[in-house]
């Protein structure tokens, strides 16, 4: 590859920046985490986009804003570190957030004003730190995804290929003294133009590969929010069948299999009586958040009509299953739903059926439901599994 003007690849990398605060400023949500992370990604890109303004500095002056400029752009692929992971859900407390994003910057300040040689290692260890960091990050959260899309892979491809970069970059600063060029990117003549050229396009595919996560994000919430019960915020009856099936499909193999319990507020309708429809949309609310914070998350959680929910748990033995179920039966009679001023004592009646492979759904919540009238029959607040048919 030829020679490569290292400023003209820092004038792109700025231009580049502010085209993705455009992009990522015309997207609108109601998301709280997906709107604070594009808050950051705003910021990270203002941040970087101060290199756009290399062009409009005198030479005398140029080369003090190159460093100040880097120390920017520090700050900003650390936001961009911090966005990422308030994109996907791995919350980072604002105050260690800003106090690294501030660090990140003042470190390398610090290291201009130490001199040269000081100046080009603290370059090539803040940004392999923070390149390395951001690669293992995105690895971690695809091996732990069940499904990843082909925008968060291009970001772990992104990712993996500058923090190569610079790792490779610190070794030659660590071995090799100067001469230090005026643009203060010591690389290998050989890397040297690989890495401008990485540094120009670098903000700008960052940003189209976020913009694509960001949308595939919305999708799939506007597509959640159409499966889903308004008013407890668990999915509905269509939820229910749309991703049921597809968990049955894709069961493992046996010993493996799914059981379906059927879970019924009891006196439910003495509850509306006492203390209106109010209060007992406040207890299905509540049941709701109690059932969701005590199963694991490859359960299946359901309104299917009324005051009826339905789970759908991978399990490998039916003890599992009912284990599960009078844990959930004893943690909800324990937790009572206080809400407008009133406390409400819930307890439910839970019916049990252990599907097995080749049953259709339809079968397996028939026999769930039968366990649950079987429990209500017997006096309510208690798990009932029917043995299946012969």
């Amino acid at each position: 590859m030829g020679a490569i003007d290292v400023y003209t690849s820092y004038v792109a990398a700025g231009a580049g920046a502010l085209v993705g605060f455009g992009l990522v400023s015309l997207v609108r949500t109601d998301q709280p985490r997906i709107r604070q992370a594009l808050s950051l990604y705003r910021w990270a890109f203002a941040c970087l986009g101060t290199l756009a303004g290399l062009p409009l500095m005198p030479d005398a002056a140029r080369a003090s804003y190159l460093q100040l400029g880097i120390g920017f752009v520090g700050m900003g692929v650390a936001l961009l570190a911090w966005a990422f992971r308030q994109l996907n859900g791995r919350r980072t407390s604002p105050v260690a957030g800003t106090v690294l994003t501030l660090l990140t910057g003042a470190v390398l300040w610090a290291g201009a004003w130490a001199g040269d040689r000081h100046f080009v290692l603290t370059i090539g260890w803040v940004f392999t730190v923070l390149s390395v960091g951001l690669a293992v990050e995105q690895g971690w959260l695809i091996l732990r995804s069940p499904r990843v899309s082909g925008a968060e892979m291009s970001l772990l491809g992104v990712a993996a290929g500058f923090a190569l970069n610079w790792v490779v970059v610190l070794n030659h600063a660590l071995t090799v003294p100067g001469p230090y060029p005026a643009h203060w990117l010591h690389a290998p003549a050989w890397l040297l133009p690989w890495s401008g050229l990485a540094i120009a396009i670098l903000p700008l595919v960052v940003a189209a590969v976020v913009f694509a996560i960001v949308n595939e994000r919305l999708s799939a919430q506007l597509r959640a929010r159409a499966l889903s019960d308004d008013l407890t915020g668990t999915l509905s009856r269509r939820g229910l069948r749309e991703l049921g099936e597809r968990m049955l499909a894709l069961q493992l193999k046996p010993p493996r299999a799914t059981a379906v319990l059927m879970i019924d507020v009891d006196h439910f309708k003495a509850i509306n009586d006492r203390h209106g429809h109010l209060i007992g949309d406040e207890v299905l609310r509540h049941l709701a958040q109690v059932l969701r914070d005590h199963l694991r998350e490859d359960a299946l959680l359901a309104r299917y009509g009324g005051e009826e929910f339905t789970v759908l748990l991978p399990v490998k033995l039916e003890s599992e299953a009912l284990r599960v179920a009078e844990r959930l039966r004893r943690v909800v009679e324990g937790t009572p739903c206080r809400a407008r001023g009133v406390s409400v004592s819930v307890t439910v009646s839970i019916g049990v059926a252990y599907h097995g492979r080749g049953e259709s759904l339809d079968e397996g919540l028939a026999r769930a439901d039968a366990s649950l009238y079987e429990a209500k029959r017997l006096g309510r607040n208690r798990v009932v599994c029917l043995p299946p048919p012969a």
